[in-house]
């Protein structure tokens, strides 16, 4: 068998080589019996518990997001990155083809492991470690990570994958139409690098404006939403350096912001909306919806000195006017009201008396204490059950 240390050792990508199966594979050429059993274990375990063969481990381990030599590559396509790189692939794709039978064997015959001895074992697969695959998937894609998840949440400075990511589609979206294709040219725009705006969606609660904004990012494929909590607000400026320059585009999705008067996190928002010092990547775009009409609440004295109180509202103005577009969505009479509830039991083919749906439909709206689209799909929710 090859010197499979020497072949790991001489790997440029720390990424690659510093990975715990491509040690743990190392390992299992230590000059200690134990150590090298207890390597060839946890290979098998860190393999078994990715669901994948060792080829899939090895072949996902290539397009992982924390590569900045890789990364340095897709921006200066350097040959003497390419060469290095290209060495280190060449080390995985041999090291993705070492079968656990080949390591089973190697410990006997080392340390004279009896053949009644069990060993755990891994699947080889077939999966191709290619630099040209890799390479085409990191400029389309930027990493396996960005690929493989449609949504995330940054919390702690980091980027989470949401695994279940509502799946909502414009068709499931009824009626206001004219604020939903705004949000959709916005964004079409946004994707095909012309110009676009922030977004800001208003109105009353349960009228479908985060509805709208995760159906939209669900039209495009190669759009992802990242969703901002306000006490990450303040991160915005690490979002664009960790995005910027990635090939997919992101919406920065702030949903259901308000402010007090003291919350930092509102000067920061204003500032990077602007652009301040530190311009937003052009693969960003922030999308936001309020029930507020200037996101921060206003207080009594406010309203009781019309000369501080007009300056303050103002003040409060000023962010939502940072957002290139402003949609308004108001909640629907009662005509509306049972279109969207009598459209959404058309899709899920519940059929009933038209005016006994209107009447139970209305009866619904009152003991909500309101006529929205979110009403209107609960009152369907309790038919189709």
């Amino acid at each position: 068998m090859k010197d499979v240390q020497l072949m790991i050792s001489s790997m440029v990508v720390s990424q690659y080589k510093n990975d715990e199966a491509v040690q743990s594979m190392a390992g299992v050429f230590s000059g200690s019996r134990e150590n090298a059993v207890n390597a060839y274990s946890r290979l098998c375990e860190i393999v078994l518990c990715e669901g994948k063969t060792l080829s899939d481990y090895i072949s996902a381990l290539t397009v992982r997001d924390d590569n900045p030599l890789f990364n340095e590559y897709l921006r200066t396509h350097s040959e003497l990155l390419r060469y290095n790189i290209r060495h280190d692939f060449t080390v995985l794709s041999e090291l993705s083809r070492i079968s656990a039978y080949e390591l089973i064997g190697e410990l006997r015959a080392r340390f004279g492991i009896p053949e009644n001895v069990p060993f755990p074992m891994y699947e080889n697969g077939s999966a191709e470690i290619s630099f040209e695959q890799a390479e085409k998937y990191m400029e389309q894609y930027g990493s396996a990570y960005f690929a493989y998840n449609k949504a995330f949440i940054y919390e702690s400075g980091e980027f989470r994958g949401v695994e279940h990511f509502d799946k909502i589609s414009l068709s499931d979206v009824k009626n206001y139409e004219v604020q939903r294709n705004a949000v959709i040219e916005n964004t079409r725009s946004f994707i095909e690098g012309r110009h676009y705006s922030n977004v800001l969606l208003y109105g009353d609660r349960g009228t479908g404006k985060s509805s709208t904004v995760k159906a939209v990012v669900n039209e495009f494929p190669d759009l992802r939403i990242v969703l901002v909590p306000k006490s990450s607000v303040t991160g915005l400026y690490e979002i664009y350096e960790k995005l910027r320059g990635k090939p997919l585009k992101f919406i920065l999705f702030l949903d259901d912001i308000s402010f007090g008067d003291n919350d930092p996190e509102y000067a920061f928002l204003k500032q990077a909306l602007e652009g301040s010092v530190n311009v937003m990547p052009d693969n960003c775009a922030i999308y936001a919806t309020t029930n507020r009409r200037h996101i921060i609440r206003e207080t009594a004295s406010e309203h009781a000195d019309e000369h501080n109180g007009a300056d303050a509202r103002d003040e409060k103005a000023s962010l939502a006017d940072r957002f290139g577009l402003y949609i308004t969505f108001m909640a629907p009479d009662k005509k509306t009201y049972l279109d969207i509830a009598e459209r959404i039991a058309h899709d899920r083919n519940i059929e009933m008396d038209k005016e006994e749906f209107a009447l139970l439909a209305e009866r619904f709206a009152v003991r909500k204490g309101n006529r929205s689209p979110r009403t209107a799909r609960q009152f369907v929710d309790s038919l189709d059950r």
